[in-house]
């Protein structure tokens, strides 16, 4: 694992994020209390708006100082500098000895220097609220976030990075979506495509890159077949024939009463008054395993006709690769907190709670079933396990 230079780590953290993540307590989306912050508050944060490409020895004054001391114990001020220009990687060693000096002070004044050097000024009531939140967050929670790997950021993180984000005005969020932006391009350097597993990759090779970006809307008519040999070629354990057979049965009328039958856990009822041609929609649980369900979220139609028209077209802004959970950014807002997710971009440093919880979804008669997964195997799995036990 390596580095471009010490700051890339921290501009990933946040991910392009244009509103404020949720306001309903629910997991993993409930924020700590950081309280109102009065107006004469004094912001207790350092803001680290130096560049250490135009001015080092700037930059290294507004470092706290326990971390400086720990990158010059660990480093040495000569590596250190060639680390922060980038000219030189770390190693798999000096990771592990540096991924301790990041203290949560050190991470939430760089984000807030970003957006001073964006926007010339970073708010007071802004510093102020992450002033406060940093007094709730246990020492080390926005270490981790620091540290490249697979696994998904813990809880305590994926709440605390979530509350600076609240801290933020529309602007502030946007000033640092713009640098995170700029960020990845510089750091991606080519635009080779990054399958989630080798069988979506497979799957991709088979189907086409439809298959990655969000594959529901197609699985109808003649693609099923394709979609079952697919399935077969890449030997993935996945039992498709009963879904198969609910997809290809659209005359079928479902209503919630047919999922709680085989066990599904209703949990929310919303209001469908601006879902278009609904009838009723609902959040719940399943799983074959009763202590491992996953969330799924079922509308309901009063045609067939209506789910692949209008309920495609809703379900569409809410899942896939390009679906962006804000309210801003959707055309159905009721039941966004459950529909949301917080995570890393393509498994690298959390920092957005706008991911679609549910990536994937299908139609089956006058029903869009919307079925939890980080990717399109995922969710068509989750969806295959409910469908195929539905009388």
């Amino acid at each position: 694992m390596y580095r471009r230079s010490l700051l890339v780590p921290i501009l990933g953290l946040v991910a392009i994020v244009f509103a404020a993540c949720g306001n309903a307590a629910s997991e993993p989306t409930e924020v700590p209390p950081t309280a109102t912050p009065a107006p004469t508050s004094t912001p207790s944060i350092g803001i680290i708006t130096e560049s250490p490409e135009t001015d080092f020895d700037a930059f290294l004054s507004q470092i706290p100082e326990a971390d400086l001391a720990c990158f010059n114990a660990k480093l040495g001020e000569d590596r250190m500098k060639s680390l922060a220009l980038g000219e030189i990687e770390t190693t798999d060693e000096e990771d592990a000895a540096i991924q301790g000096c990041f203290s949560n002070e050190f991470v939430v004044g760089f984000l807030a220097g970003q957006i001073q050097r964006e926007l010339g000024v970073f708010s007071g009531s802004s510093a102020a609220c992450a002033a406060s939140l940093l007094d709730d967050i246990p020492a080390g929670v926005l270490t981790e976030l620091m540290i490249d790997g697979d696994d998904d950021a813990s809880h305590e993180a994926q709440i605390a990075i979530q509350g600076f984000t609240e801290c933020l005005t529309q602007e502030e969020l946007a000033a640092l979506a713009a640098s995170n932006t700029d960020d990845d391009n510089a750091a991606s350097g080519s635009d080779t495509k990054r399958y989630s597993s080798p069988a979506e990759q497979c799957m991709v090779v088979e189907l086409g890159q439809s298959f990655a970006d969000g594959y529901g809307e197609l699985l109808g008519g003649g693609l099923l077949l394709g979609f079952s040999n697919a399935i077969a070629t890449c030997g993935i354990d996945i039992d498709v024939e009963g879904m198969i057979a609910r997809l290809e049965d659209t005359e079928r009328k479902y209503t919630i009463a047919d999922l709680v039958a085989v066990g599904f856990k209703k949990s929310k009822t919303y209001d469908v008054k601006e879902l278009a041609e609904a009838s009723s929609a609902h959040y719940g649980f399943y799983g074959i395993d009763p202590y491992n369900r996953l969330d799924y979220e079922a509308r309901f139609y009063f045609s067939h006709a209506s789910a692949k028209s209008a309920g495609v077209e809703f379900a569409n802004h809410a899942t896939g690769a390009g679906a962006s959970l804000y309210e801003d950014d959707q055309t159905w807002t009721e039941g966004l907190t459950e529909r949301r997710r917080c995570d890393s971009n393509g498994g690298h440093h959390v920092g957005r709670c706008g991911f679609p919880k549910y990536f994937d979804y299908v139609v089956a008669g006058n029903m869009v079933l919307m079925c939890q997964g980080k990717e399109t195997l995922e969710s068509l799995s989750a969806c295959a396990d409910l469908l195929r036990v539905i009388e």
